[in-house]
């Protein structure tokens, strides 16, 4: 089973290193947080259940901004 209060510790995390610019990829994301790509996969999955993350596609790709 997934650990559910490690995943919303990451999910914080991720979201206070999302400050520093206004859209991040995912490998960007990665590569800030040290998150492995299933961490940082959930991490971003439960701040879209909060309502604190979008999700946007364009032609370069998917970003992830803070809502």
């Amino acid at each position: 089973m997934f650990n559910t209060q490690l995943i919303k510790q990451n999910s914080l995390r991720v979201y206070h290193l999302m400050k520093g610019m206004y859209r991040y990829t995912f490998n960007e994301l990665e590569k800030i947080s040290s998150l492995t790509s299933t961490e940082l996969c959930l991490a971003l999955l439960e701040l879209q259940r909060q309502g604190r993350l979008v999700f946007r596609k364009t032609d370069a790709g998917i970003y992830y901004e803070r809502a």
